[in-house]
């Protein structure tokens, strides 16, 4: 498991105080919430990244769409070039530089989905729904956005760290009683996701809980789709620079890869020819392959990802079901 500096733990503290300050504004009717035109639902955490949220995004949003519903994201696009919105139409996908590289790994995962990148998130909603005709809005990573109302607020946690003790957080657990859905996300089995709804309930006791698993679904190479299996036995370097690569590492262990080398780098890293080069070099003296994740993959130069082999990974229920998570909303959407 990623180790996360001492210093920064303990600015989790001062984090926490600054945001339970800012949700009392808003409690108090100090600072305004809008209400966007359509139902509005929140996945987000309480603690600093990796804790699965953009793979449940994209899984929430394949839920409404299977409902008859038009989803669209809203997302602030971190760590990109730009500043200005950007509406990502169904069908498109953008510059990584212009939408940031996790907008930019949704387009690629949904394509009849339009995304709106804007850290104005009331504008995007409005955005949302004026330009993509959207039904249903998402808004990732939003749990401490109370500008922007929302009908169902669902948080994720690690159900192998149910208080986020092993990384900074952004709230106390006692702000889980906010939450109307938790989701345990990286379940081992329904064992461990049980032990970590026992520890939960406490904090959250009118939650609706779900455990999730990642599953990979194919690899990606070279332009071609292929099985997962295609990778048992492969010798593989594992290359990422994401939030929480130790599950780049389970996902590959999981469908039988040969982990013979760890790459990682800091969460939404922007890779120099120079690195991707070194590694690929490195890979080849032990004849192995290097593999990325979907996040990574679009930030490599482009003359050199076909070489770079990605993993297609997918949230799949382990306890309960997507369509329990989004009841409150779906009423009505079905066809």
């Amino acid at each position: 498991m990623k180790r996360w500096p001492i210093w920064l733990l303990g600015f989790a503290d001062f984090m926490e105080t600054v945001n339970a300050v800012a949700h009392g504004a808003y409690r108090l009717g100090l600072r305004r919430t809008h209400r966007a035109a359509v139902p509005v639902v929140s996945v987000g955490n309480i603690a600093f990244g990796g804790t699965g949220k953009t793979p449940l995004v994209a899984a929430l949003a394949r839920t409404l769409l299977a409902a008859g519903a038009r989803p669209a994201i809203l997302t602030r696009g971190y760590g990109r070039k730009a500043s200005r919105p950007v509406v990502i139409s169904p069908g498109r996908e953008p510059a990584w530089e212009k939408a940031g590289d996790e907008p930019a790994l949704l387009a690629r995962a949904l394509p009849e989905v339009a995304i709106v990148v804007d850290p104005d998130r009331v504008r995007g909603a409005a955005t949302a729904v004026r330009e993509a005709g959207a039904t249903h809005l998402l808004l990732d990573d939003g749990f401490q956005h109370w500008r922007l109302a929302r009908d169902l607020d669902i948080v994720t946690v690690e159900a192998g760290d149910p208080f986020c003790a092993s990384r900074p957080r952004r709230e106390h657990p006692n702000a889980l009683a906010r939450a109307d859905a938790i989701v345990l996300s990286r379940a081992t089995d329904r064992t461990e996701a049980l032990a970590a709804m026992a520890v939960l309930g406490a904090y959250a006791p009118s939650a609706t809980f779900v455990a999730t698993k990642l599953e990979a679904r194919g690899v990606h190479r070279a332009g071609e789709r292929q099985p997962p299996e295609a990778l048992r036995g492969q010798k593989v370097v594992a290359m990422a620079g994401i939030a929480a690569p130790e599950g780049l590492v389970h996902t590959l262990g999981d469908i039988g890869a040969d982990v013979v080398d760890l790459r990682f780098f800091s969460d939404h890293h922007r890779y120099s020819r120079r690195e991707v080069e070194k590694v690929l070099a490195d890979a080849g003296s032990s004849h192995a392959l290097v593999v990325t994740t979907a996040k990574d993959v679009v930030k490599l130069p482009s003359d050199l990802a076909g070489r770079v082999a990605w993993l297609e990974v997918e949230a799949v229920p382990v306890l309960g079901s997507f369509e329990e998570l989004l009841a409150p909303v779906l009423a009505g959407s079905q066809p």
